[in-house]
């Protein structure tokens, strides 16, 4: 059974063809073909298939049977034994028939070495043959669907240097990603024409129009540049991950009209100028080679879902976890506290400057508080990291609408309303002479 189980995953195939394939095909378990013929050498030492004229070694009896009959190791040896024989025959018969036979006897082998050249030009077609058909009905290379492609089949050191390559982040991600042969997922079936096809997830095809491709490219490089923070977590500072969520974020916001559409078009056209073809036949042979294997098809569904999986974490790490509620644990709330002397601060603000108000360097301070216990704390989700922007933006706003409010009534004896909407009402707080 072990040449038919993976050591990794620990999944049973039914023969060990399929496990070599799986080797081959599925990412967390793949192999080189030096490994795979270490591996299964290893396991079948007593077994193996020599064959005496190459020295090449085979694993399966049919295979080196296969390999005696159409390899021209065999034929070279027959043709020579058969080349000896002639030349000795025609030796004996120069004895006895002088210059004619030996006239003769170049014309029989000139006609010889014809025979041999086309019977080894024949020879290698069949090996030719063999072995394309053996790579198009075994050696299958895996392709991720477009917009679920792995990010985590680049090295931490690469993406730490993506990460931090500023501005061109978006576009260094997409040559380092779309580079990989498993990630070549979209080709243009007609040169001429603007539609461009894409390997989607059912193992069909998803056709785009040229502009709906570039949008959809730089979306997934901006999502990639997400999957890498979130796997990069640990490398960098909370400070450090802050400036990276907002250079993406500015990438995305900012340079998609200003330099990523004509760069974006320039890498596109590039890639259907050097490997169209062969991105299309790759893709069409492997959309029919998974429908008709079964086993194939589960590791390409299993592949999906370990991207999907990864999706699905970065979501919950992007997600804060310190709410207002527990924000209001934490340094207690604004709304109780400041309702106790609600009075004192409208009086306050009739007559200080709001930045110098009790009730401006209030929220001030709680909004830095917020951010050094943010910034300071190990255990800090992203979510909570790049919530600070959010929460530091709403404070300010909320500043800014009460001064106005202040200046319009400071020179009179109009009410000052302090309450912006329900999360900045202050409580109206009585209290109760005993």
């Amino acid at each position: 059974m072990e040449d038919r189980t993976c050591q990794n995953c620990k999944t049973i195939f039914k023969y060990p063809s399929r496990l070599k394939l799986h080797f081959e095909t599925v990412i967390h378990c793949k192999k080189d073909s030096h490994e795979i013929k270490l591996y299964f050498s290893s396991l079948k030492k007593d077994n193996n298939y020599k064959c005496a004229k190459c020295n090449y070694i085979f694993l399966q009896k049919s295979s080196y049977t296969r390999h005696i009959k159409t390899y021209d190791c065999n034929q070279k040896q027959k043709q020579t034994q058969t080349q000896k024989q002639n030349k000795n025959k025609n030796s004996n018969n120069t004895n006895t028939n002088n210059t004619n036979n030996i006239n003769n006897i170049n014309n029989i082998n000139n006609i010889n070495n014809i025979n041999n050249i086309n019977n080894i030009n024949n020879i290698n077609n069949i090996i030719n043959s063999n072995h394309t058909n053996i790579i198009n009905n075994i050696n299958i290379q895996y392709i991720n669907p477009f917009g679920l492609e792995d990010v985590r089949t680049l090295p931490i050191n690469k993406m730490k240097q993506i990460l931090l390559s500023g501005r061109e982040a978006g576009l260094h991600i997409i040559k380092a990603i779309y580079d990989k042969i498993e990630n070549k997922n979209f080709f243009k079936p007609n040169l001429s024409r603007p539609e461009i096809a894409c390997l989607n997830e059912e193992l069909k095809l998803t056709v785009y129009k040229s502009k709906e491709f570039a949008d959809a490219l730089f979306d997934r490089c901006i999502a990639l540049l997400h999957h890498m923070l979130y796997l990069c977590k640990s490398e960098f500072s909370n400070i450090n991950i802050k400036y990276i969520y907002e250079n993406i974020e500015y990438i995305e916001t900012i340079m998609r009209t200003e330099i990523y559409d004509k760069k974006l078009n320039n890498i596109i056209e590039a890639e259907f100028i050097n490997n169209n073809l062969n991105n299309k036949g790759r893709i069409k042979n492997f959309i029919k080679q998974t429908n008709e294997d079964i086993i194939m098809k589960d590791n390409f569904l299993l592949q999906i879902k370990s991207t999907m999986d990864l999706k699905t974490k970065q979501n919950e790490e992007y997600t804060k976890i310190l709410t207002i509620n527990k924000l209001n644990d934490l340094f207690g709330d604004p709304r109780i506290i400041l309702g106790l002397i609600k009075a004192e601060i409208i009086l306050n603000l009739r007559i200080s400057r709001i930045e110098e108000s009790i009730f401006y360097i209030f929220w001030i301070d709680r909004i830095n508080t917020i951010k050094k216990y943010i910034m300071e704390n190990n255990t800090s989700k992203i979510g909570d990291i790049i919530n600070i922007k959010h929460e530091e933006t709403k404070i300010m706003t909320m500043l800014e609408l009460v001064k106005k409010r202040v200046e319009l009534r400071r020179r009179s004896n109009d009410y000052i309303d302090l309450n912006i909407n329900d999360e900045f009402r202050l409580n109206d707080t009585i209290k109760l002479n005993l």
